[in-house]
């Protein structure tokens, strides 16, 4: 007899291991749990932006404007009232995207559950997942929410599926494109087998409204003064015209605002913020402006883009490239590194060593492919068509992929800056597509459990 090779020898083990669902599941969970713990204990109460804090004092104060939509703030106010801290919200994000991504790769056959413990692994220690996940945005709220919706997707949970799509573009506006790829699946599993295609359309765009909808039934429930988000978007756009052709500004109603000259130093492709905060020789304009002229600014918008649509898509996609990494430059603000200054007393430990060592791993990985976008909306890419083959059996995971991809190339022309948080969640349909494709029943598995096995001609003889 031969002893068995090293490559026997790990199959055999793979084989093994791990065989019963309930040791996976238990595996599963405590993974979870310690992810969890660590991240916590490293980064607590989360990191926050001069967005997030902007947001923890709408909540604790209760006046609301919907530049960041209210949803977001109210939690972080309610966790500041309740704990004096913003804690509460950093513990719920990351156990709702650990314990909704554990439910995606389960599987009650045990050689998908084995390599949906691979992919789990490779989504609790992937960096770019929990570098961001760290931080109070509504970036990673929305991406949690999200993927608690394609969750209860998977167990045929429409219902459920559809608030917490609602919820997801309650958290950020722009989710609505996220949103709707996922809504399909959503009817689809609602709808009685027996309606036609005509009725579960009609299903279908009630749904889409319900979507479009709720960021405002929010706002008006929270008393949240309406600030024309909007409007950035389309002074954003104007700027980058006009940085290319500073001699229109002169025919612009933007002319009392600033100059040619100014515009030029004023214009960044990776933000519009700058805009408003002005620099060294560029007055700033004022952003509560932009409200009283909302006519005159979308007017002028559309006639600029139809006259000068090459400095308009030079403009577009120069904060694309920046956003996904594609340009040789570092990536722009691929993660947050502490909390801002404030003046809540809120502070990260920052001496303690698991952040030290966190901290060190993001920042040596900030220019590698590991942050740079385009590298993930390839690899996402690939993934799709790879679920596409398998649309049939595997519609979700194929919604899952079209929602992350949509989100982000929606960027090219509705985006407002280049941040690489922007597409957080199409990072995260990476790895729930990945569960999905290995873990997902087809409709046809999934009816049949739902009816139960069918009764044997001897039964009841």
């Amino acid at each position: 007899m031969h002893a068995p090779s090293l490559a026997e020898f790990f199959r055999v083990k793979w084989s093994t291991t791990l065989e019963e669902a309930s040791s996976r599941n238990r595996l599963l969970f405590k993974s979870v749990l310690i992810w969890t713990a660590a991240l916590m204990a490293a980064f607590q109460p989360g990191l926050m932006s001069s967005d997030s804090l902007d947001q923890y004092s709408q909540g604790l104060s209760g006046a609301y404007n919907d530049i960041h939509p209210p949803l977001g703030s109210l939690l972080l106010g309610i966790s500041g009232k309740l704990t004096g801290s913003p804690w509460p919200v950093l513990m719920a994000q990351l156990l709702a995207m650990g314990l909704c991504m554990a439910a995606l790769v389960r599987s009650p056959k045990a050689r998908e559950g084995r390599w949906g413990l691979v992919v789990m692994g490779l989504f609790l220690l992937t960096p770019t997942v929990w570098a961001l996940a760290v931080t109070l945005w509504k970036d990673v709220m929305t991406a949690a929410v999200l993927l608690g919706a394609v969750a209860a997707l998977k167990f045929r949970r429409p219902a459920m599926a559809l608030v917490l799509l609602m919820a997801g573009v309650a958290f950020r506006h722009n989710a609505i494109i996220a949103a709707a790829p996922l809504a399909i699946p959503a009817v689809l599993q609602w709808a009685p087998k027996q309606w036609s295609a005509f009725r579960k359309s009609q299903l279908l765009a009630v749904a889409l409204v319900g979507l479009v909808l709720s960021p405002s039934v929010v706002s008006r429930a929270l008393g949240s003064t309406r600030a024309w988000a909007v409007g950035q978007l389309f002074l954003y756009d104007l700027a980058g015209i006009y940085a290319a052709h500073p001699e229109l500004v002169s025919r612009s109603m933007l002319s009392n605002d600033t100059s040619g000259d100014e515009i030029v130093r004023l214009y960044t492709p990776l933000h519009v913020w700058q805009l408003f905060g002005g620099v060294e020789g560029a007055r700033p304009i004022s952003f509560t402006s932009l409200d009283s002229r909302r006519k005159e600014l979308r007017g002028e918008w559309a006639r600029m883009i139809r006259e000068q649509p090459s400095a308009w898509l030079r403009h577009r996609w120069a904060s694309f490239e920046s956003m996904i990494g594609a340009s040789p430059a570092p990536v722009h603000y691929p993660f947050h590194l502490n909390i801002d200054p404030n003046s809540f007393q809120l502070r990260v430990p920052s001496e303690g060593w698991l952040y030290k060592t966190l901290h060190e791993i993001k920042m040596r990985l900030a220019n590698t492919l590991v942050f740079r976008g385009w590298a993930w909306l390839l690899l996402l890419g690939g993934i799709a068509l790879v679920a596409l083959r398998r649309v049939r059996q595997k519609p979700i995971a194929f919604c899952t992929a079209m929602s992350g991809l949509g989100y982000a190339l929606a960027y090219l022309f509705i985006g407002i800056g280049s941040d690489f948080r922007f597409i957080y969640w199409s990072i995260i349909t990476v790895f729930a597509t990945l569960a999905l494709l290995l873990t997902e029943q087809s409709p046809q598995e999934a009816g049949t459990s739902e009816r139960g096995p069918a009764a044997s001609p001897s039964a009841g003889a």
